[in-house]
């Protein structure tokens, strides 16, 4: 088994390239010539394929990429490379379970299956940015009484008593340390203080702000989960490796973040299906997780749920469920906001991607691009818990029939959709509670839904 020292040993001795050459001489060619050895092509028609066959063909294709372009360091200029039976080894050895949570909320989440009955572990929240310490209580509280939740994420705040944050600074040290106490003493309010949080340190931008935040007398946990961020594409910093140290001498769950970029480096889906199947072999490889989170998303539009990206996301789901023990949450970049009919469709066509392929769990998707101030509820993570569930009692081609109708609904409108109102306009601030006409939607939404066929229960 290859341990972290090998793998920064590498970082130091491998390969000597500036990052332009690995991008325009290794990265693109090879990914070009992968996609067309190994047949990989993209059918628009049918968002969520159901073919084992090209599934397994890609996950090979992923291993046979990876081991062509190995992952570039940012901090040494080298190629950090894996032969082909270290990627297959890795894969072998990989346990495919994550413990997560203390007490009574304490989980094991696993793998899936593509048509797999079983609902996926749930997650529930964001790190999206609360402009106060009320709201961002408010959030998670509300996150913790949803009772299907199995772990959540925390918002990050953007200023510490007025002070706005910068990454480095001590502002941001400060505002991570009490991000994290505002997380748990919400979550003991819930009734659920042994619940995973599982995006830390969301306020924290910096490496050496994680791992000081990390220090358990803030409340952290190991059973807790650390993202740990690649650099798109298939690049890796010492920021990031410097939080793998330190967590692996914990003992702490690392959770290997990865994006791949459709429309960039990665070209059009069928590269970007490569990418995103050898993300997930980088996660145990470089960034030696426990458990990844992986959003892949439309350079153009900044969601996920463009009819390419959907593809994406089911083709290379399925190759990493049916392949690789690595539990990932798989996560969802809206164009829609809170209070508008867009993102629930989108959301719909997103989980039923991810959850008919296979995805051993699923986070809320994240509203209106996950760019604006205070721009999630509560109420998206209802509709996220309830919409996974219903997913999961349907098979692909049933789930594929469905997505294309959601598609006719709100794909033109993606260029234009509306980022929807923010927590403040939905939720009274003091009680926590939504608004009529949210709930309303909500209702209206999901009966919308069932008529099409969505078995919710």
């Amino acid at each position: 088994m290859l341990n972290f020292l090998d793998v920064y040993e590498r970082a130091l001795k491998g390969p000597l390239m500036t990052e332009q050459d690995f991008d325009l001489k290794v990265f693109i060619p090879t990914l070009r010539k992968v996609v067309k050895e190994y047949g990989i092509v993209y059918d628009p028609e049918n968002p969520i394929p159901s073919d084992d066959t090209a599934a397994d063909n890609l996950f090979e294709a992923a291993v046979d990429f990876l081991s062509q372009v190995g992952i570039y360091c940012q901090d040494t200029n080298r190629v950090i490379q894996f032969s082909k039976d270290e990627v297959t080894k890795v894969v072998q050895e990989a346990s495919g379970r994550c413990f997560a949570g203390e007490d009574k909320e304490a989980g094991v989440f696993g793998m899936r299956a593509p048509d797999d009955g079983k609902i996926p572990w749930l997650h529930v929240g964001s790190g999206i940015v609360a402009s106060n310490e009320e709201m961002m209580s408010n959030l998670i509280e509300s996150y913790g009484t949803i009772a299907e939740a199995n772990s959540i994420s925390i918002s990050a705040l953007d200023n510490i008593r007025g002070i706005p944050i910068s990454a480095g600074s001590p502002a941001e040290m400060y505002a991570a340390i009490r991000g994290v106490k505002i997380g748990r003493e919400a979550l003991r309010r819930a009734g659920r203080p042994g619940l995973p949080i599982m995006n830390l340190i969301s306020t924290a931008a910096a490496a050496v702000t994680t791992i000081a935040a990390s220090a358990p007398q803030f409340g952290l946990r190991s059973t807790d989960g650390w993202l740990v961020g690649a650099i798109s594409e298939m690049k890796i910093d010492f920021g990031a490796m410097n939080k793998t140290a330190y967590l692996l001498n914990w003992g702490a769950n690392i959770g290997a973040e990865t994006a791949p970029i459709l429309g960039g480096y990665c070209g059009g889906p069928d590269g970007t299906a490569v990418v995103s199947t050898a993300y997930i072999l980088m996660g145990l490889l470089i960034q030696k997780g426990n458990y990844q989170l992986t959003f892949p998303v439309h350079f153009q539009h900044g969601c996920s749920t463009t009819r390419d990206v959907l593809w994406v996301v089911s083709s290379s789901c399925q190759a990493a469920s049916r392949n690789t023990p690595m539990p990932v949450i798989w996560l969802g970049y809206m164009a829609g906001g809170p209070n508008t009919k867009s993102y629930f469709y989108e959301s719909a066509a997103y989980l039923l991607s991810a959850v008919t392929s296979g995805a051993p769990a699923v986070q809320t998707p994240h509203p209106a691009k996950a760019i604006k101030v205070d721009g999630i509820t509560p109420m998206e993570a209802r509709f996220g818990v309830e919409m996974a569930g219903a997913a999961a009692q349907l098979s692909r081609e049933q789930a594929s029939e469905l997505v294309n109708q959601l598609l006719e609904k709100y794909e033109s409108q993606i260029p234009t959709a509306s980022s929807g109102s923010t927590y403040q306009e939905c939720y009274d601030e003091i009680t926590g509670k939504p608004g009529v006409e949210y709930i309303s939607l909500f209702n209206d939404v999901k009966e919308e839904l069932a008529e099409m066929g969505v078995p919710f229960k």
